[in-house]
């Protein structure tokens, strides 16, 4: 289905949003950690010996990335049935196609140093079924390589980079279960481990990012209702609950920040942030649009996102303090999932 859905002009958005509504409506909360119900440790499943990194079947070399003076952000559209990663200067202009390769890329994220971007591919797996999992490249498209040589046994997506740029936390969904979890990824080894504040094997939950110091994680509850953060082994604290939907959220790049995007009505997404001093929050969008997948700029004045209010789904940046100085980024046939760098 998944596969049906990338390849059918008709259903690219249909696609996109299954993959949102799947993580919204995660019902399944983890009731306990015992042995007996948590789930294995990524790293203790068995796992074929490595294998070399072979690329795709008639996978051109991808264009290069042009060196230029501004921030740039990453995101997802479609060339032809299939999706890549585009780059774009975060003043606009004209589009940097990352990936050309068969297949489809999405869920793009950068390093610290914005030298590389994780993001999703399908892969055949140890059991022949197509599974998501992570793939590099360097930000001039070179170096493109699997972040681990082992087949994948799991679906992972949602990456995101740790500051020091060793490693991914990611989200692990385990066959056909509809509960998904987080884990990290150490790049050197291809390690894989579950991640949890202390006292919890595994924490169920989803768009998991670091914070700008490394030294907590924060991430949307499966309800969707609520964001925590977390030290690994440490502490757990909610910094964000209500009633609505909560789309993503995350910490602005001097950590005193969340934004998020929300349900304002049962079908209206908008955008806001909070300041986690006051736990104040602040409206930013208001439009009958659909405004969701916020992104901090470097130096945390402005926020991009994702909305339709032009027609098509483009990517959009605005003040992150008033909501003001609305700016079009993109002007694409259909783009996703914006990540403005670091």
């Amino acid at each position: 289905m998944r596969c049906l859905l990338c390849r059918i002009p008709a259903l690219r958005r249909l696609r996109h949003e299954l993959a949102r509504i799947f993580a919204l409506t995660l019902a399944v909360v983890l009731a306990g950690c015992d042995d007996a119900t948590a789930p294995a440790d990524p790293s203790s499943v068995a796992e074929p010996a490595p294998v070399a990194d072979a690329a795709p079947v008639a996978d051109p070399a991808p264009v290069g990335l042009a060196t230029v003076g501004t921030s740039r952000i990453a995101f997802m559209s479609y060339a032809g049935e299939e999706s890549d990663i585009y780059t774009i200067s975060s003043g606009g202009g004209g589009p940097t196609r990352l990936t050309s390769w068969a297949g489809s890329e999405w869920d793009p994220t950068w390093s610290y140093d914005h030298q590389r971007l994780a993001m999703v591919r399908w892969r055949a797996g140890v059991d022949n079924i197509m599974h998501s999992d992570i793939f590099i490249v360097n930000a001039d498209g070179s170096n493109k390589h699997w972040a681990r040589s082992a087949l994948p046994a799991y679906d992972f997506f949602e990456p995101s980079w740790s500051p020091d740029g060793k490693r991914l936390v990611i989200t692990v969904r385990i066959g056909n279960s509809s509960a998904a979890y987080l884990a990290t990824l150490e790049l050197s080894t291809g390690n894989l481990a579950w991640v949890a504040p202390a006292g919890m094997v595994a924490v169920q939950g989803r768009h998991a990012s670091y914070d700008p110091s490394g030294a907590s994680i924060i991430y949307l509850a499966p309800q969707g209702t609520s964001v925590h953060r977390f030290v690994p082994k440490g502490s757990d604290q909610t910094i964000l609950a209500g009633a609505w939907q909560i789309r993503d959220a995350t910490l602005s790049p001097d950590g005193t920040r969340l934004a998020y995007s929300r349900l304002y009505t049962n079908t209206n997404p908008e955008i806001f942030v909070l300041a986690l001093a006051t736990k104040t929050s602040k409206r930013l969008t208001y439009s009958g649009a659909q405004d969701y997948g916020a992104t901090w700029s470097p130096d945390g004045t402005r926020v991009a996102f994702l909305s339709n209010r032009s027609g098509r789904y483009q990517v959009w940046s605005m003040n992150a303090a008033t909501g003001g100085s609305l700016t079009q980024v993109t002007k694409v046939v259909d783009a996703a999932e914006p990540a403005w760098w670091h």
